[in-house]
């Protein structure tokens, strides 16, 4: 019952639209920016207006801002296969979120060419532990997300692959148990 609840407050907050005064961009359900086309809210200023500055041009360099964790599991189960970067192979040691090293029995790293808004930084996988890199089809199988005890890093989902979308018990549990030592994430959710 827990898992659910927690799996539909994310749902309700990364769908929600916000209410103000600057409105909602009611195609995308984004807040629309009080800033000009090209540049983003960086901040206020003493009167309350924004502090506007020019938006990271990442499309020069070949990346793709995707908003949402839905949208980028489309993106992978729709084009696969995409170039994969992968940071912490099996067996390195990871701290997420900067707290408890872990020793990792999975492979993990990044679409380089998706930017997660959340870090600026490319979308994370997880290859499930029965799989590699060297696997064909690995596409989107689950997800695991920071809860409320590290706001700062909710919506840096790390989003879990799978070759051809077929993973087993044991890759579920082996997940599982990595994340339960960090009680800054959600447990691990399977499609």
């Amino acid at each position: 019952m827990k898992q659910l609840f927690e799996n539909w407050r994310r749902l309700i907050k990364e769908n929600a639209y916000a209410m103000g005064t600057m409105g909602v961009n009611v195609a995308s359900g984004h807040i629309s920016s009080p800033c000009p086309q090209g540049e983003e809210q960086n901040g206020v200023h003493a009167d309350g207006s924004p502090f506007c500055r020019p938006k990271p041009e990442l499309e020069q360099k070949g990346q793709i801002i995707v908003p949402t964790r839905h949208e980028m599991v489309n993106i992978i189960k729709n084009n696969p296969p995409q170039k994969i970067h992968i940071d912490k192979p099996k067996g390195s040691i990871k701290k997420f979120g900067g707290e408890i090293p872990v020793k990792l029995p999975f492979d993990y790293g990044e679409w380089p060419d998706f930017i997660n808004p959340a870090d600026n930084m490319g979308w994370d996988l997880i290859i499930v532990p029965s799989a590699t890199l060297d696997d064909e089809n690995l596409i989107p199988v689950g997800y695991v997300a920071y809860n409320e005890n590290k706001p700062k890093a909710m919506f840096n989902d790390k989003i879990i692959i799978a070759p051809d979308g077929n993973y087993n018990s044991e890759d579920r549990e082996i997940i599982k148990d990595v994340f339960a030592q960090m009680d800054y994430f959600d447990d691990p959710v399977w499609y």
